[in-house]
């Protein structure tokens, strides 16, 4: 996942951002101890919300104790000793999914990327097989997406719907594994993933445009520069991430959550609208 999925901590209480970090430090330990030191690179913002969401979907509060930073030991963080599983699925996906986001990039990627892709590509499988050996179904069933992905942004001609679709399952079916009762998070996620690489489509015009590589906003707007994108094209853009930000924010409604309600609610309300308005501004978020 690729870091959009945050919350706006100046709107969040001070209580509920520690919470919020507590869960992000718990994460960044989970994947040093389940994959490597190495791997408390790939903690991200979009999985902590995974873990977040799972934690509030279980009913269970969160409950932290205090312990040392291994990056900063004179710093003491909080650390959550439940949900542990939760936890451990959020790290797979964490590297399951740069696997791909890897191999995306050494496809289309700009020259830079595409060498620290290689370069990198022989650390991320050894872990990716890792990962897979605790989720099979789940990591075969991303693989075929990620494949249909591919398939679908090849042929050059995919409408929003379409070329969103895929990535969209995938993050339904994380969502879903969350709970053995998933179907709603399913939804919920899906409208996540939508959003997710609708946003990232947007943060990525500039780039595409250089190295050529689809863009479905560049192919729904037939873009050739920059240049092109226009106030009305940048309020159409808005408008189809505030979409799917909305369906997220619908489909929220009908989960039965906890006391996590409202940090989920600041990502889903204020930080999607933050993200959205930061890209549209052509401020990199990555």
């Amino acid at each position: 996942m690729l870091g959009y999925v945050r919350i706006l901590k100046d709107e969040l209480k001070v209580k509920e951002y520690e919470v919020y970090r507590g869960l992000y430090c718990t994460l960044c330990r989970t994947l040093g101890r389940r994959y490597g030191q190495l791997s408390r690179l790939l903690l991200s913002y979009d999985v902590t919300f995974l873990v977040l969401v799972g934690l509030a979907a279980s009913g269970a509060v969160p409950e932290f104790k205090k312990g040392r930073c291994p990056f900063n030991p004179a710093k003491r963080c909080n650390y959550c000793f439940s949900g542990e599983k939760i936890f451990e699925l959020a790290a797979a996906v964490s590297v399951i999914l740069f696997y791909f986001k890897l191999k995306d990039n050494v496809s289309d990627g700009t020259f830079f990327k595409r060498l620290c892709a290689r370069l990198l590509l022989p650390f991320a499988r050894l872990k990716f097989k890792k990962a897979a050996k605790g989720y099979p179904g789940l990591a075969l069933e991303i693989s075929a997406l990620m494949d249909d992905q591919a398939e679908t942004e090849a042929g050059g001609t995919a409408g929003t719907d379409e070329a969103a679709d895929a990535s969209a399952k995938a993050l339904g079916l994380i969502f879903s594994a969350l709970s053995e009762n998933g179907e709603g998070l399913y939804d919920f996620g899906y409208a996540i993933g939508r959003w997710v690489y609708l946003a990232d489509a947007a943060d990525d015009i500039e780039d595409d445009l250089k190295t050529g590589s689809f863009n479905v906003f560049v192919n729904r707007f037939s873009l050739k520069s920059v240049e092109d994108v226009t106030p009305e094209i940048k309020e159409s853009i808005t408008a189809s991430l505030n979409l799917s930000a909305g369906a997220a924010a619908e489909h929220c409604k009908k989960l039965e959550l906890n006391a996590l309600l409202p940090i989920i609610e600041n990502v889903l309300y204020e930080g999607t609208g933050a993200v959205t308005q930061k890209i549209i501004n052509g401020d990199k978020l990555k």
